[in-house]
């Protein structure tokens, strides 16, 4: 599914890593582990070319990371970033611009999950916590049917019950190849694998 070889990452002449390889099968939860600056959140967007690699290569689906082939890997990636700056004000906003109006039932499910009412999904971005935000977030997202999903640091704002229901909650997800950066412990426990930087 995921497949790179031989990465090495140079920022400003400080070497981030090299000679990293590994392989993630399809359908597996894996999680990209380390200390800050390790580059665990860069090599999730690595995955989608928004970095590119000094040395080494990335395949997906055994396509190449490539210009040539991003646009079909892209379609295949839902990215929950950690720093969500978005140009709406609330949930329903955001599943209006992603085409997601259709879809509600299944968000309402999952925000049911991760401890929260629907309404959530109505209020200002602005006047909730950041725990309470990144949960909508993370519900309107995971509602897309693609079958790769990336989050970078998916426990940064929640307290610890909000992190077990998120656990829970993506166990649940069926046919999904997850990739994680996270340095949580009860969040790398929950997962099949970790990618240790």
């Amino acid at each position: 599914m995921i497949k790179a070889t031989n990465l090495e990452l140079n920022f400003s002449g400080k070497q981030i890593f090299k000679d990293l390889s590994f392989f993630i099968k399809k359908g597996e939860n894996v999680c990209i582990s380390g200390p800050s600056g390790k580059g665990k959140s860069t090599i999730l967007k690595m995955l989608m070319a928004y970095v590119i690699p000094n040395e080494g290569s990335i395949k997906v689906n055994q396509l190449l990371v490539n210009p040539e082939n991003i646009k079909t890997i892209r379609n295949k990636i839902i990215w929950i970033p950690q720093n969500i700056n978005l140009p709406v004000n609330n949930g329903l906003e955001l599943m209006e611009l992603l085409n997601l109006t259709n879809q509600r039932n299944r968000v309402e499910e999952l925000l049911h999950e991760l401890g929260l009412e629907s309404s959530f999904l109505n209020q200002d971005f602005a006047q909730i916590s950041g725990g309470q935000k990144q949960r909508v977030i993370i519900a309107i997202c995971l509602s897309i049917e693609k079958d790769i999903i990336l989050m970078d640091e998916p426990t940064s704002s929640l307290d610890e019950d909000a992190i077990n229901k998120l656990i829970s909650c993506v166990s649940k997800l069926k046919n999904k190849t997850i990739v994680s950066a996270s340095h949580h412990l009860g969040w790398m426990e929950s997962t099949d694998k970790i990618i240790e930087l």
